[in-house]
């Protein structure tokens, strides 16, 4: 059975979560690093963001995709993947002990706080922009808190990334609570809004913070149908269990933060969220399920492509540490390492059995 263990403990008067370590196939790969770190110039951060729609102009699902939206969207959002993407492995590797963990562990703080400096991601000149922030958000928190302890303390940086999260935050939840509308509202939109704030009301220590993204999760979660399926996600035709996969990864990884030791179940909804992740495995297995729900058949990704691909599966890992499911489990082990930097980066090695890393 897997072992689920998590430690909320204060440094410099943060609130860090530490993950569970790394596995022991994962350590004998990285072992095999010859070159020693080192840390590269952080890129120049992104101020501006302004982006369109993926879908085509009329479509009342928001499920019909444009192609050349689409390309258009992800070559905006590109500099910030990239760089959510090098952080987060460099906080793996921190967070994991590799041999280089202390150097990589400075790394994203500087890298970090050359973003914090440049006010990246505080010039959303679009209702898109806004929408697609949350999850890079996301990405950002959780590498900054696998991080955070090993880094070299630098009082003046530290602040200023603090700082930066903060503002970060009140923007996401100012933009929920006044102009996204009810759509986005009940949505993956802010299911990725919810993990946000969790990880940056975690860094901050922020109370108000954490109580938005609490009060979130139980919207999303708690509301969902009987069956598991997510309302506003079944809205979305051939795209439903897309937008299932979507919104469940945020909310498996949020629940880690918001309730580390799993002490409030009830309050949290715990035997529905095992719903839903049933659903959505079993959706998975079977596309009809969800087929027979809305009327269409299933596509898994933004583009036209059926195939389901590994990160989509990458909440799993989380979920198992709290909840086995030998099926789930076997399900993805050939799927395995599981990575998505916007949930953490390599979940796999993070969360595989093993002891707690001690602090």
């Amino acid at each position: 059975m897997r072992k689920f263990q998590r430690f909320v403990s204060a440094a410099s008067s943060l609130a860090v979560v530490t993950l569970a370590c790394a596995s022991p196939s994962y350590a004998q790969e990285t072992s095999e690093k010859k070159e020693p770190f080192a840390c590269a110039a952080a890129p120049e951060p992104v101020v501006s963001l302004s982006i369109g729609s993926r879908y085509k102009e009329g479509s009342s699902t928001r499920s019909d995709i444009s192609e050349e939206s689409n390309d258009e969207v992800n070559q905006a959002l590109e500099p910030v993947e990239d760089f959510i993407n090098a952080l987060s492995g460099m906080a793996n590797a921190a967070y994991l002990g590799e041999d280089d963990s202390k150097a990589n562990a400075d790394c994203v703080m500087t890298w970090l706080g050359a973003w914090a400096s440049g006010d990246a991601l505080t010039e959303l000149n679009s209702l898109n922009a806004k929408l697609a922030v949350s999850p890079r958000l996301s990405g950002l928190a959780l590498a900054y808190l696998q991080a955070k302890t090993l880094a070299t303390p630098d009082a003046a940086r530290d602040e200023k990334i603090i700082a930066w999260f903060a503002k970060q935050g009140e923007a996401v939840i100012e933009f929920f609570d006044t102009e996204a509308g009810p759509l986005a509202s009940t949505n993956n939109l802010r299911a990725w809004a919810t993990l946000a704030t969790a990880a940056i009301g975690t860094i901050t220590a922020d109370d108000p913070t954490l109580t938005w993204a609490r009060d979130g999760y139980k919207t999303l979660v708690c509301g969902a149908e009987e069956s598991g399926a997510l309302p506003a996600e079944m809205e979305r035709g051939e795209r439903a269990l897309h937008y299932q996969l979507h919104a469940v990864a945020p909310l498996v990884v949020a629940i880690t933060l918001l309730d580390p030791k799993g002490e409030a179940d009830e309050e949290y909804c715990s035997a529905k969220l095992q719903t839903i992740a049933e659903f959505t495995f079993n959706a998975v297995q079977d596309p009809q399920i969800v087929a027979d729900l809305v009327g269409k058949g299933q596509v898994y990704s933004d583009g036209e492509d059926d195939d389901l691909a590994p990160y989509q599966l990458a909440w799993a890992e989380p979920y198992l540490a709290r909840y086995p499911n030998p099926a789930l489990d076997a399900y993805v082990a050939p799927l395995r390492p599981l990575r998505y930097s916007k949930l953490g980066g390599d979940l796999t090695a993070v969360y595989q059995d093993g002891d707690a890393k001690p602090q």
